[in-house]
């Protein structure tokens, strides 16, 4: 894994090159290279994590005969044999670095070479005799590619401030980007910045150097078949067979495939069905010992430490627990926004960076269990409500997709987006109204709504769950992630399994469960999901985090309020009361949970604009302090050049 960004269009200075290596180091703490093209005004730079190929892979990579240039992030599988069938047509490679079979797929088979590739990827590829600089993304959007338009070029980055730390773009707050009603599908989603677009996943977009003229252009498509969806009157035994087969040989293939690394490779761990399912395909895999990695709550008594610790033994790891407190949690919460860019509304991400940390003293590559639920339907209560309603043909119901992510669909849906309105300034409502309508407007009705449901899952993965859960807080630390469950001959496989095969009586994941069926025992395999954070206590700020809160008091002043005028400052007020209430009966603690993490929202929300705008040091490896800021508001902003979009 490594940091990769890209410019068409303009010329960077030397200075600037290097603020961009900087921003970027984490993600490539190995080494770096730079290409620059000053007749097609192109400039590539890269940061290495060396992972396969430690001595030749260094990047920016180039064709033999010159013409085309590459700088890539993550990982091709299955490389050494795509490697073997282009040279046999006569390609001949310069290193053993996985990343340039990109280069030779590409001169082989053009635009098609896509379906060539297998894996966790993001990518700046420069044709010089075609005039042509291309930016592709994995499937599943599991590496980041940010990119921004400029009055005349494109600068590309994996991560927002490599972009702002070319001087070519400024922060500025987007509003829209903060509010959980507007969707978050690929081709829609806001980020927090004003000016950022991302290459949706399963994509690649090309730029004319010629004409700076851009398409983006889809090359595989998650959407599952209607049949998936209608009801199997009888489950056989001998169907559920086959499916669990199925399911299990593709896993061990990927699991297989993302062992491959010339560094050692270690397991997140928890006491369920998904990461002991993959610890067990290593362990057959690997056929030696290798680390896991969990994590435990000091005081909390939601721990699930007993069921990690019976899946490390089973599986014979060399297990490492890590123990936090909550104070842990806030003092890192600064730390972990500055990386990951987008705002949450949990600690969970914060718990996940710490456990990155850790993970990144023993082993440089992680497995992991991400993607089962969203691929099995595992978000049981979730899953369970889309499929009702997709066979209740009697009610004329009909749930959004994002209202059922929300959960919100016991809710009167108009009553809650008025009332979440308020949440925003005043200045701001209608435009958000309208942008809602227009994200409305694209529901796709005609097809069965769980097939809808569990897609809209996987193209929010990138924002969440693959984000502030994955690529972010892992390369903050210099830990590269592979997720098996991610693969998309699984996944092609997966998606035409009939939905009662995976939610079966009740049961979520039901085909995964009989696929592991041998490899592990019934206590790990039929064990009930348990999320990642739920072992911890829920957010309290008013309450049991009040003196944890203090040091981040000034993000939620009403100077706050005012300096960024995303929140009213009246509804966080009406929201404080609301994160008092009396922990009695289940609809009061429901408000007094959601109101603390309204508040936490916004919260981060000021905090992205202090630590971006008013402040903004890209260059630092470490982000900046929220106490050590101008006295001026404006004085740190004008250290950015202008915005030239």
């Amino acid at each position: 894994m490594c940091g990769i960004f890209g410019l068409a269009g303009r010329a960077l200075s030397k200075s600037k090159i290097e603020a961009i290596s900087d921003a970027l180091q984490h993600r490539g703490p190995d080494g770096n290279g730079t290409f620059v093209d000053d007749v097609e005004s192109v400039t590539l730079v890269h940061t290495r994590l060396t992972v396969i190929d430690l001595v030749t892979g260094a990047q920016p990579l180039q064709s033999d005969d010159g013409e085309i240039v590459l700088v890539a992030n993550g990982e091709i599988y299955d490389f050494e044999r795509i490697r073997s069938s282009l040279e046999a047509k006569g390609h001949r490679f310069s290193t053993k670095s996985d990343s340039e079979v990109i280069i030779y797929l590409y001169k082989e088979y053009g635009f098609d070479f896509f379906q060539h590739l297998r894996g966790e990827f993001a990518f700046l590829l420069f044709d010089r005799a075609r005039r042509l600089l291309i930016a592709g993304r994995d499937r599943f959007g599991i590496k980041p590619l940010y990119f921004s338009k400029l009055e005349r070029g494109f600068v590309f980055g994996s991560e927002m401030k490599a972009i702002f730390a070319s001087g070519l773009v400024a922060p500025q707050i987007n509003v829209a980007a903060f509010d959980p009603f507007l969707s978050q599908h690929s081709g829609e989603v806001k980020f927090p910045f004003r000016h950022i677009e991302h290459v949706p996943p399963a994509s690649y977009l090309v730029v004319d150097l010629e004409t700076y003229d851009v398409v983006i252009k889809n090359y595989w498509s998650p959407e599952i078949p209607s049949g998936a969806a209608d009801t199997v009157h009888a489950v056989s035994d001998k169907e559920a067979r086959v499916h669990a087969r199925t399911v299990r040989n593709e896993l061990e293939e990927s699991v297989r495939l993302r062992l491959r690394a010339d560094v050692p490779v270690g397991l997140y761990l928890s006491g369920g069905l998904d990461s002991s399912f993959i610890g067990a395909l290593m362990k057959r895999g690997l056929n030696s010992n290798f680390h896991s990695f969990s994590i435990s709550f000091l005081g909390s008594d939601k721990n699930e430490e007993e069921f990690t610790r019976r899946a490390a033994a089973f599986l014979g790891t060399t297990h490492h627990d890590l123990a936090i407190t909550r104070e842990m949690l806030w003092d890192n919460l600064q730390d972990c926004l500055w990386f990951t860019e987008l705002p949450f509304f949990s600690l969970a991400p914060v718990g996940k960076y710490l456990l990155s940390g850790e993970a990144r003293k023993f082993v440089t590559v992680v497995l992991n269990g991400q993607g089962a639920d969203e691929l099995f339907l595992g978000y049981r209560s979730f899953f369970q409500r889309a499929i009702a309603e997709t066979r209740d043909m009697k009610s004329g119901k009909r749930t959004s997709p994002r209202s059922a992510r929300l959960g919100l669909t016991a809710l009167p849906v108009g009553l809650v987006q008025r009332a979440s309105l308020l949440l925003f300034h005043k200045q701001h409502r209608q435009h958000l109204i309208v942008a809602r309508t227009l994200a409305t407007a694209n529901d796709h009705r005609s097809r069965p709504l769980i097939n809808l449901v569990q897609e809209s899952r996987l193209a929010e993965m990138p924002i969440d769950i693959l984000g502030f859960l994955g690529d972010r807080v892992e390369m903050a630390h210099s830990l590269e992630v592979r997720v098996p469950f991610l693969d998309h001959k699984l996944y092609d496989a997966a998606k035409l399994i009939p939905v009662d095969f995976k939610m079966r009586d009740g049961t979520e994941k039901a085909v995964l469960r009989d696929a592991a069926v041998g490899l592990l025992p019934d206590d790990l395999r039929l064990r009930r999901k348990q999320g990642f954070m739920l072992t911890t206590e829920a957010v309290d700020i008013h309450g049991s985090d009040r003196e944890m809160v203090r040091k981040y008091r000034q993000s939620l002043s009403r100077k706050a309020f005012e300096r960024w005028g995303i929140f009213s400052y009246r509804s966080y007020r009406v929201a404080c009361l609301l994160a008092r209430l009396p922990r009695v009966g289940r609809i009061m603690r429901r408000i007094r949970g959601h109101s603390n993490k309204v508040i936490l929202f916004m919260m981060q929300a000021h905090m992205l604009g202090e630590l971006f705008v008013e402040n903004p040091q890209w260059a630092c490896a470490s982000p900046p302090s929220l106490t050590d800021k101008p006295s001026d508001p404006q004085e740190g902003a004008k250290r950015v050049e202008p915005n030239l979009i």
